[in-house]
């Protein structure tokens, strides 16, 4: 087992490489008549893009400077920030075009289009059967089982279906192989693993989430405010020749789901290291914080994106994990505008507050 994350190791903001919400201003047109259209819109974008930049940056140099140097600042800043945003826009349409490739051409195993294909349908997904009874009953206390303050675990999937789901994605990979189509990976530490919303996913895990994961998270995490209006899914892979371990780091997401599909392995615990706001995300963990979940296949673990947490180290076998983020758009903008700022649901604004509270206690 990992030994405990030391105090100095840095928190990886984790970024789950999508650009749905990105591409508003890159949206491909069918008729000719509209791209003169387009070009000059996404033309008068940029433009007032970079001046609101420019605003940004020039309200905030020092008087100090003369204009001469706040002239030369300002044109180094804005040169970096273009060549920053040619190369997002080259990515947005890099991906643009990935997922049309993978949606005109792919067909799944048995040679089946994902629309048709049972495995792409959720009511086909084999759910444990005390999970969909225990949500409609609001019995949550019958199926869910919290292992460690805030960290819980279930039977979410029987393991046939587990193997099922892996050939799938097996197949997709080959797939693209043989294509020659670079697999997108699911953010930006996992090297291996895929992205099951691109390749026809997406309206399964958007059911996952809102049928599954919302009732579980509205019963235990009662402070993240409904609905849960997005997600990200994903595979990853751990293996001995492949990513064998994921560094300490948070969640792009509110909620996280993880069920373990696979395969036979050792090693590989989730270490958790407790709950953390942006401001707090690199303090030492506190303690009884430190906590090893170990992985057992069809079972998931539900915990809050925020609570710090990484992969432990595979000793042999090869693991694969469905890893679902959920965004509640309402929780973002209440929590999320002000850096600074310590929320309550963060641990050490529970400290801060006992602290204050036992300040003000009178003694004898």
């Amino acid at each position: 087992m990992d030994n405990k994350i030391q105090e100095e190791e840095k928190v990886k903001i984790i970024d789950n490489k999508k650009y749905h919400q990105q591409e508003s201003k890159f949206n491909e047109h069918d008729h000719e008549n509209s791209l003169s259209s387009s070009s000059a819109e996404e033309e008068e974008n940029e433009n007032s893009a970079e001046q609101q930049f420019i605003n940004y940056i020039t309200s905030h140099l020092s008087d100090h400077l003369t204009v001469e140097e706040r002239s030369d600042y300002l044109q180094k800043v804005l040169s970096q920030w273009r060549k920053h945003r040619k190369h997002t826009q080259e990515e947005q349409q890099m991906y643009k075009k990935y997922i049309k490739t993978i949606k005109e051409n792919y067909l799944g195993t048995n040679s089946l289009l994902p629309s048709v294909h049972p495995l792409y349908q959720f009511q086909n997904w084999k759910l444990n059967p005390k999970l969909i009874q225990a949500i409609n009953e609001n019995n949550f206390d019958s199926v869910l089982v919290q292992v460690h303050p805030g960290i819980y675990t279930f039977e979410c999937f029987d393991e046939e279906f587990c193997q099922q789901l892996i050939a799938e994605i097996n197949h997709f990979e080959k797939w693209c192989l043989e294509n020659g189509i670079r697999v997108q990976r699911p953010n930006s530490m996992n090297n291996y693993g895929a992205i099951l919303d691109n390749f026809g996913f997406e309206p399964c895990l958007q059911d996952l989430m809102t049928h599954i994961v919302e009732p579980l998270a509205k019963h235990v995490y009662s402070y993240i405010t409904p609905p849960l209006d997005s997600h990200h899914g994903f595979v990853v892979e751990y293996s001995m020749n492949k990513d064998k371990k994921l560094d300490f780091h948070v969640d792009n997401a509110d909620v996280t789901l993880n069920v373990c599909l696979g395969q036979e392995f050792t090693g590989g615990q989730l270490y958790f290291g407790g709950v953390r706001c942006q401001e707090h995300v690199q303090t030492p963990s506190l303690p009884n914080e430190d906590f090893y979940f170990d992985h057992k296949i069809g079972y998931g673990v539900l915990h809050v994106g925020k609570h710090r947490h990484r992969a432990c180290e595979i000793t042999s076998g090869t693991r694969l994990n469905l890893i679902l983020w959920c965004l509640s758009s309402k929780f973002q903008a209440e929590n999320c505008g002000n850096h600074k700022m310590c929320y309550k649901w963060c641990a050490y604004h529970q400290i801060n507050e006992c602290f204050h509270k036992n300040s003000h206690v009178k003694h004898d």
